[in-house]
């Protein structure tokens, strides 16, 4: 529902016609409609008897469980609410700035199920896209565009680093799931598929934490290099 509710809503910001009809408020309500009935109808899912530990879907790319949709139901919830505490003025960046929360929670919400690396990338590269255009929001400021041109760049380094750990782990065991690699690294006793693993598992972990900026790998934050800027 979401995905289509984007494109929708993409689709009526760029016709003029539909967009003078409907104010920018209007759009920041729908989103925050729409965030509130998707949460509404993950809840709905876990009154399903059968789910029970998970079931897979999209050919074993997400695992759908009661964990999972809870966790999507709580941040489709988060957004709702922020959405709706947007101010109630007229601001041309209102539009923009409701779909790019929708963007950022589509993608946090597929991140949450994803049960191979190759979705786990995907979602998490959906859920970034939104916070490197997010910085840039206030474009006609230098500091936004310095720090948006930084995020992407470095955010950018990051994502090959978790994709080149991941094509290391598909090269040394040939699988890209995670609950196949984890049952391979248990049962195997080859020392270099075990190496090879772990090592595309560090490179992952590295990315992730130069991703959040994260400790060590935090002086490239855009509030800090915007202060030293300053």
């Amino acid at each position: 529902m979401m995905s289509t509710s984007i494109l929708i809503l993409i689709v009526a910001k760029a016709l003029p016609s539909i967009q003078k009809q409907i104010s920018s408020i209007h759009f920041t309500r729908i989103s925050a409609l729409i965030l509130l009935i998707s949460g509404l109808l993950s809840l709905n899912i876990l009154y399903i008897q059968s789910i029970g530990s998970g079931i897979g879907i999209f050919s074993g790319f997400y695992q759908v469980s009661s964990i999972s949709q809870t966790i999507e139901f709580f941040l489709l919830l988060i957004g709702s609410l922020i959405l709706i505490g947007w101010p109630l003025k007229e601001s041309k960046y209102s539009i923009d700035y409701s779909i790019i929360v929708l963007f950022s929670i589509l993608g946090s919400s597929l991140l949450i199920s994803s049960l191979d690396l190759i979705s786990f990338y995907l979602s998490l590269e959906l859920q970034s896209f939104g916070l490197y255009i997010l910085a840039t929001l206030y474009r006609n400021k230098e500091s936004a565009t310095k720090a948006g041109l930084k995020y992407f760049l470095l955010g950018g380094l990051s994502s090959c680093l978790i994709l080149l750990g991941t094509a290391i782990i598909y090269s040394y065991t040939g699988l890209t799931q995670l609950e196949s690699i984890y049952m391979l690294l248990l049962t195997t006793n080859i020392q270099y598929v075990i190496i090879g693993a772990l090592f595309g598992i560090i490179l992952i972990v590295i990315g992730l934490l130069f991703k959040i900026s994260a400790a060590p790998l935090h002086n490239w934050s855009p509030d800090r290099g915007l202060r030293k800027a300053s």
